[in-house]
């Protein structure tokens, strides 16, 4: 009796063990970074704070083992990742192309604590409508279960009968670019650190309104984000999401999905909703939802920084011609106001 009333008191000491994925979500929704809760535009995610531990790089390969990031993606099971569809286009013919890398902050991170896999299965929404974005969601299998840790978790999908009242304090990630400039589409399309932001949540009803998205918002939409801050090319498939401060816990009520160039204003950023696609992605993965975990941590702070921005949907694998075509596009563009300054 005194061994085993020892053994359920070290238990309680040491709380949930870090193991297979699945059977909880959000014990680190977020992490903790320090700094103020005011922030602007985005900026670095720590390593080692445990911070967005449920993102993942989607990248695909020009020459193995040189990789590129492509979109972002969230593990919601051990073996399943939540992402966009569009990051799939034309690509969908040789999954062994693409690799699924987590636990890692920065996308040139190595080392035990960083898992690599890659693609059994793609399953992109039945009713996915390339260019117009309708139905923008796509799960991925992954080769092998991947386990929790400190650095790998799942994230939270929140129910469709889960009321999302307070809707402050929500963030999003992702390795995107940094803008939509003339440099930005000439260097690589995204950023080496997760860069985090904080977001202004947007009802539907004002995101479809004459002066902001003009009608082009669905139910199955959820928008987010201000002049100065959103997400951006690279960004896609990456997550939104918003603090429940009921259960101390984040919920992912968005997957990055199209913008208006990058983080202009009255054109915030359009995700996909996951309470909408709920049934959808547990139907599809075989599997039961998960629960959140009410985390013992505080609720996290963040680091003002300069901003992250959105642009329109990433190509997949952005090869070098389409780089010169818009490359040439601008030079004819900077040709033609020239001319007209000197004549």
């Amino acid at each position: 009796t005194m061994i085993l009333l020892c053994v359920l008191i070290l238990l309680a000491l040491c709380g949930p063990a870090h193991g297979a994925c699945g059977d909880t979500c959000g014990l680190r929704p977020m992490g903790s970074t320090l700094g103020s809760t005011r922030v602007v535009g985005g900026s670095d995610v720590l390593p080692g704070t445990g911070a967005w531990a449920g993102i993942a790089s989607v990248r695909c390969y020009w020459n193995p083992p040189v990789s590129i990031h492509v979109c972002g993606g969230t593990l919601i099971s051990s073996q399943w990742l939540l992402t966009a569809a569009h990051c799939f286009i034309n690509r969908t013919n040789d999954l062994s192309e693409w690799a699924i890398v987590l636990g890692a902050t920065s996308l040139a991170e190595t080392g035990p604590n960083v898992e690599v896999r890659r693609i059994k299965r793609l399953i992109m929404h039945e009713d996915y409508v390339p260019r117009l974005e309708f139905h923008d969601m796509a799960l991925v299998e992954l080769d092998m279960p991947v386990r929790c840790r400190s650095n790998i978790q799942t994230a939270c999908l929140p129910a469709p009968s889960v009321k999302l009242s307070n809707m402050n304090n929500c963030y999003i990630a992702g390795w995107g670019a940094a803008g939509n400039s003339f440099l930005s589409l000439l260097t690589a399309s995204g950023r080496d650190i997760l860069q985090q932001a904080k977001v202004h949540y947007i009802s539907n009803q004002l995101c479809n309104s004459s002066e902001w998205l003009s009608g082009h918002i669905n139910d199955f939409n959820v928008c987010a984000g201000q002049g100065g801050v959103g997400t951006c090319q690279g960004d896609s498939g990456g997550p939104l999401v918003c603090e429940d401060k009921r259960i101390g816990a984040f919920w992912q009520i968005g997957v990055t999905s199209w913008g208006i160039g990058c983080a202009r204003p009255k054109r915030p950023s359009v995700f996909g909703s996951t309470q909408y696609y709920y049934n959808w992605i547990w139907k599809m993965s075989g599997r039961k939802p998960v629960t959140p975990a009410i985390p013992a941590a505080p609720a996290p702070t963040y680091t003002a920084a300069p901003p992250v921005a959105v642009t329109e949907p990433a190509q997949p694998c952005p090869f070098p011609r389409e780089k010169l075509k818009q490359f040439f596009i601008m030079l004819k563009d900077i040709l033609q106001y020239l001319k007209g300054k000197l004549f």
